[in-house]
């Protein structure tokens, strides 16, 4: 079904020409309903139904497209795959309208790194008054990309007429140039709600790799860090390049403000230049200053901190100093606390879901300091051979219970009565706790098993 649209134009149209263009159509050839010359690419999710030639008021051509999508949700409306250049900044002039409340951004998909990026909406009633008008953005491609689905992502059109989108070109244009930057600056802000002074900027920075997201809805995603201490970490917003803790990197992107997290995003490049460097050390924090800003991507560690809550939601954990709550997060790494347990905990600081969280990255990460029930873990318990590899001997009260405990802090062995000898030939190499409970008295100690 077509609908019939009266365009006034509102602006002298020029031709389609600035630098090397790489695509340009005047929406002139359809197909069984469809526009054809380079249209409607696998990204497009816009339905047929909603992309309606319409060859009255063209000024191009002998045809245009209306696009209708009266949902708040965007949908895409794409060409096909275009050869573009990596690092290269393409300028899309289009002739365009729309009722008021339309609302156009464009962007691209990268087929070679599977990434999205989308410019800011624009107000096509603001921007055009009701009349067909020539709107530009630009899209920089990143590092990688060769093959990309130039996008029109439309929302909270009208449901009749739509967007009328009457020509496109895309062409080649001159760049943002980055601006050389730390990460102590891209963070440093003296008042809430801490906004960074280069909100919006191309930048480029460097740092080691101090954490990374191996699976989820972050997964490949990575925080960064140029120094110890405040202010000296980021989280960047970019899974196309594989690093691993430990790498030196420069990053290129843009500064971004997520719900006040500060991040970089639209990455064009990620360089690895070394691997395998010493991690900046973590700031020892409260289990309440972790939430300061300052420490907002920044290694942390918290000490002494009992688990207060074994099974806080989503696999996380809470722990607690006696300064306040803070919930450790398994998206980086999954552990098992014990209610009442003592932890010494290492990780990102990184704000998620509105709450300020600390992020361990693998098992040493997690030391357990203590253990639930056991008020003095200073008494001294003799056991022999120490190191063992086979049997370990001990002489405690036929009433006494013993537990060990691995590194973890799972009980890997409990036993009650006249207990004087334990078979841990089974055991893991590695450390545990022997501890021994009398009606009286609480003893552990360390012991080695090789």
């Amino acid at each position: 079904m077509k609908k019939i649209f009266t365009l006034v134009l509102g602006l002298s149209i020029g031709l389609f020409s600035y630098g090397q263009v790489i695509f340009e159509s005047d929406l002139s050839s359809w197909d069984a309903g469809d526009p054809t010359g380079g249209w409607m690419g696998a990204k497009t999710n816009l339905a047929s139904e909603n992309i309606i030639e319409q060859t009255f008021g063209v000024e191009h051509g002998t045809a245009m497209a209306q696009l209708i999508n009266n949902d708040d949700s965007h949908k895409r409306f794409t060409t096909t795959e275009l050869t573009v250049t990596e690092l290269e900044t393409y300028e899309i002039k289009m002739w365009v309208t729309g009722y008021p409340g339309s609302e156009l951004r464009t962007g691209y998909y990268d087929v070679d790194n599977d990434g999205w990026y989308y410019n800011d909406y624009l107000d096509l009633d603001a921007e055009t008054g009701g009349d067909l008008t020539m709107l530009t953005q630009t899209i920089t491609v990143p590092s990688g990309c060769t093959s990309a689905e130039v996008i029109f992502s439309i929302r909270n059109t009208d449901a009749l007429v739509g967007i009328v989108l009457d020509s496109v070109s895309v062409s080649v244009t001159e760049g943002e140039e980055p601006e050389l930057v730390s990460i102590y600056d891209i963070q440093y802000a003296t008042e809430a709600p801490y906004i960074s002074a280069y909100e919006g900027s191309l930048v480029t920075t460097s740092g080691i790799v101090t954490g990374v997201f191996m699976a989820g809805a972050n997964e490949g995603k990575f925080f960064i860090q140029d120094g110890e201490g405040a202010w000296n970490g980021i989280y960047v917003y970019e899974s196309g390049t594989a690093v691993n803790i430990g790498d030196s990197v420069v990053v290129t992107g843009k500064v971004d403000e997520f719900f006040e997290l500060t991040e970089i995003v639209d990455v064009l490049l990620v360089d690895v230049i070394s691997s395998d460097n010493a991690l900046p050390a973590p700031v020892e924090l409260s289990t309440a200053d972790v939430v300061m800003e300052e420490y907002e991507g920044v290694l942390v560690k918290v000490t002494d901190a009992a688990c207060t809550n074994d099974d806080a939601g989503f696999g996380q954990f809470e722990v607690n100093d006696g300064s306040g709550a803070r919930l450790i997060d398994d998206e980086m790494f999954s552990y098992t606390a014990t209610l009442g347990n003592y932890y010494n905990i290492t990780g990102v600081s990184f704000l998620s879901f509105g709450e300020v969280k600390v992020y361990p990255r693998s098992i040493d990460d997690i030391e357990v300091a203590g253990y639930a029930g056991i008020s003095n873990n200073e008494n001294t318990l003799t056991l022999y051979p120490n190191p063992a590899q086979n049997i370990v001997n001990l002489t405690i009260e036929a009433d006494a219970t013993v537990v060990i405990y691995s590194a973890t802090g799972a009980a890997v062995y409990q036993e009650s009565g006249n207990v004087n000898a334990i078979d841990v030939s089974n055991f893991d190499t590695g450390l545990y706790m022997v501890v021994v409970t009398t009606a009286s008295s609480t003893s552990s100690a360390q012991l080695m098993v090789k």
